[in-house]
């Protein structure tokens, strides 16, 4: 019985990190669960060694003090103990910190906050005492998004629930697939997108119409089998579950008054069965507490959280709040980063905050445990400020990067400026111009009280360590004039949403997409355009070998950022990304410098076991115009212009083409097809096959009405440098000769004012 030495499969990230400074007192703890262990001893000693907490009743690998701790250093560790009371193997012990003005959130009992909620319906999210508050905001504070809400609830009145389908007996794989996509999709669009709205209509204005609609659709779900095709345990998907547990406990508490007590019965006992069952599959099938690295299984714990609230006087919600609130407190959440990142992606992110919003706000209100002071969701909105564009045409990384992100995340930034008081979130969202307009649930919570506020000097660049990006921006606050350089290099490789993109970029000018990831998600999750084209390195702004890429599906087929530097007007990065090759390459480093407003310079450093063709790769929604004889690739965007000087030892041959090796209808049945338009694909190939290279790319990159003027100087030795004058001054970036020590430098010399010099 030990320990494991490596991070097992799926398993979480041990947390406090070694010599992490927390933000929350006391914090979470959680660790790799060691086979066969009986139960688990846990300690913290303080900086002398003393034993200042102990608890040996531990059986999941997670725990949450019960009482804060003193500011000071601690080192923790936890002994794993077999059945007849041996102990076996030590985890740790490591070190963390804990400052003086974080916030406080001991564990609390279960028991002690189920007490804390109200005996009246409604009490999930919005409560019976403030109905009257809620119902006047809807002519002031909420008159957006109720306006927006009514519109909605108007047109779903006539709604009515699809039959229990049958997909599960259809023979072919893929028809089964695409008929359960497009089942869940009109399924969600009666639950998420009309049982809620109208239940919320009826919570905001007392029409019983808005309620009683909502009330048929709520008792036809609720006759379903639960451990039928509806179950989150289905074995051919889960997502018609999932809108079940996630709209089930909302519709029970905001229409209770309107049912008669056969119907509370009735949707009472679904919501025990799809509880239990949650509780199952988080407990039974995936052990989660342990194995947290399931994006599916990552919703649960707030619905559970919503079912425990909404049937609070019974036994059953013990267990359902106590499993999530360990969870909540500890593991969660597997994606997000130590400093806010999301590891799946802009389109995941978003979603996955924007699904657990209404289960913190519910526990906030119900039971008055904030949850938004955890660490990781006072940072989050961060993320997204620096890592999309209000006015930007995709969202990379991962699975959707290639639409637009900003509706889902300005609405989700309106919800946190006003749990943060913060305005620059709430000007973010005002870029975006339309947050809030449809009515959705998350808008409706709080009341729209804190104005927008441009920021004021921003941080121009960022980074975010934890999920492995790096986000660099010319002129974070003027979006329409922007050049945001988006890096990714992540320690969580290349599974669930995640793609083989370790060390791979995209570019936006003024949001306009010059380079992007290319590719579908479609026609649904694991079909061969998804699976074959769209997970691939080749369909990434990055490097092939032998035109071959990066491991896919693999938490092993890792990036790291090894370097982040940001100055007035020059951003720098750099990343590894060789272990994500899985040994076609033994070195793969990426260097990233934006010299603002315009330079990009992109250094790869590359070597392979032995001679090897390595492939520079682009990616636009628009053809590019080629120059062979200069070495020059340009992207275009409306009146977004990227122009690309490539070089290397050898030289370089180039190509393009507007097709999709794996065509989006690939394996599509014929009743499903889309027309979906191609993008455009460049790769720049190594000339001669060699064991090592060092590919150099000099970008200019231009918005509307701006030409500026570049000279690229070579010596013949290798040695580059490329130039650009701006109206304010002028930027230049010099690279060493391949075979020379990598330092490459980056200058800006303005014609007034403080000069900057970085080597990298």
């Amino acid at each position: 019985m030990q320990f494991p030495v490596t991070r097992p499969d799926g398993a979480s990230w041990p947390r406090p990190e070694e010599g992490e400074t927390v933000g929350i007192n006391p914090p979470g703890f959680c660790w790799w669960r060691a086979d066969g262990a009986a139960h688990y001893v846990f300690r913290i000693g303080d900086s002398g060694g003393k034993t200042v907490y102990e608890d040996a009743s531990l059986t999941d690998p997670v725990h949450v003090p019960a009482r804060t701790l003193e500011p000071g250093r601690y080192r923790w560790s936890v002994t794993a103990v077999d059945g007849a009371g041996q102990s076996r193997d030590t985890w740790g012990p490591r070190s963390f910190t804990i400052a003086a003005d974080v916030p406080l959130q001991p564990w609390v009992p279960v028991e002690d906050l189920l007490a804390r909620v109200p005996a009246e319906h409604p009490r999930v999210i919005f409560m019976r005492p403030q109905l009257d508050a809620l119902r006047a905001s809807a002519k002031t504070s909420r008159a957006q998004p109720v306006a927006g809400l009514l519109a909605r609830a108007e047109k779903c009145l006539a709604l009515e629930l699809p039959e229990e389908p049958a997909y599960d007996k259809l023979s072919d794989p893929a028809e089964r697939r695409m008929t359960y996509k497009n089942t869940f999709v009109e399924f969600r669009g009666v639950i998420d997108g009309g049982m809620e709205p109208l239940a919320l209509a009826y919570l905001f204005t007392g029409d019983e119409n808005f309620g009683r609609a909502a009330l048929r659709l709520l008792t036809g779900a609720a006759k379903w089998d639960p451990e039928g095709i509806s179950s989150i345990l289905a074995p051919y998907g889960d997502e018609l579950g999932l809108s079940l547990v996630k709209m089930g406990a909302h519709g029970y508490d905001w229409l209770y008054d309107l049912m008669g007590e056969q119907e509370r019965e009735l949707v009472r006992r679904m919501l025990i069965a799809r509880a239990n069952q949650m509780l199952r599959r988080l407990r039974e099938r995936r052990d989660f507490l342990a194995f947290p690295a399931e994006s599916h299984a990552g919703r649960l714990p707030g619905y559970l959280c919503e079912h425990a609230i909404a049937l609070a006087e019974l036994p059953e919600s013990r267990a359902w709040l106590d499993y999530a609130l360990r969870t909540l407190m500890t593991v969660f959440p597997h994606w997000g980063g130590r400093d806010g990142g999301w590891a799946e992606g802009i389109g995941y992110g978003c979603a996955y905050n924007a699904i657990f919003t209404p289960p913190f706000e519910a526990v906030r209100t119900a039971m008055g445990l904030d949850l938004w002071q955890r660490p990781f969701f006072r940072k989050v909105r961060h993320f997204f400020f620096c890592c999309t564009s209000p006015v930007g045409e995709i969202s990379p990384f991962g699975d959707g990067g290639t639409g637009g992100g900003a509706h889902g995340v300005a609405t989700l930034l309106t919800h946190h400026a006003q749990i943060f008081r913060d305005g620059t979130c709430r000007w973010w969202a005002q870029q975006a111009g339309r947050a809030g307009r449809g009515g959705g649930l998350i808008s409706l919570i709080l009341p729209d009280e804190t104005a927008p506020c441009a920021p004021q000097d921003p941080a121009q660049d960022a980074v975010f360590r934890g999920v492995g990006w790096a986000a660099l921006h010319s002129d974070i606050g003027n979006p329409g004039n922007d050049t945001f350089v988006l890096f990714k290099s992540s320690p969580y490789g290349s599974v669930s949403h995640s793609h083989a993109d370790q060390n791979t970029f995209c570019v936006m000018k003024g949001g306009r997409a010059l380079a992007m990831p290319s590719g579908y998600y479609g026609p649904a999750y694991g079909m061969p355009h998804h699976s074959e084209w769209t997970r691939q390195t080749k369909a990434h702004c990055g490097i092939l070998v032998n035109g071959e890429g990066q491991i896919v599906r693999s938490q092993e087929a890792a990036g790291r950022i090894e370097a982040f530097r940001t100055g007035p007007r020059i951003g720098c990065v750099r990343g590894d990304a060789v272990a994500a090759y899985g040994g076609r390459l033994t070195k793969c480093v990426r260097h990233v410098i934006l010299v603002r407003p315009g330079l990009l310079c992109v250094v790869d450093e590359l070597a392979a076991p032995g001679p090897a063709v390595f492939q520079w790769l682009l990616h636009a929604k628009q053809p590019f115009e080629l120059d062979d004889a200069h070495g020059v690739v340009v992207s275009t965007r409306e009146a977004a212009r990227m122009t690309v000087h490539l070089r290397a030892a050898g030289g370089l041959t180039f190509s393009q083409t507007d097709r999709f090796d794996t065509p989006y209808n690939e394996g599509n049945p014929a009743p499903f097809h889309r027309d979906m338009p191609n993008h455009h694909h460049f790769a720049a190939s190594t000339a001669e096959r060699a064991a090592a290279r060092r590919i150099a790319a000099f970008a200019v990159i231009e918005g509307p009405g701006e030409r500026f003027d570049s000279r690229l100087e070579d010596d013949g030795t290798g040695r580059l440098a490329f130039e650009v004058a701006f109206p304010d001054g002028t930027a230049r970036v010099s690279v060493p000769p391949e075979g020379d020590p990598v330092r490459i430098r980056a200058e800006w010399r303005p014609g007034r004012g403080q000069p900057e010099c970085v080597d990298v």
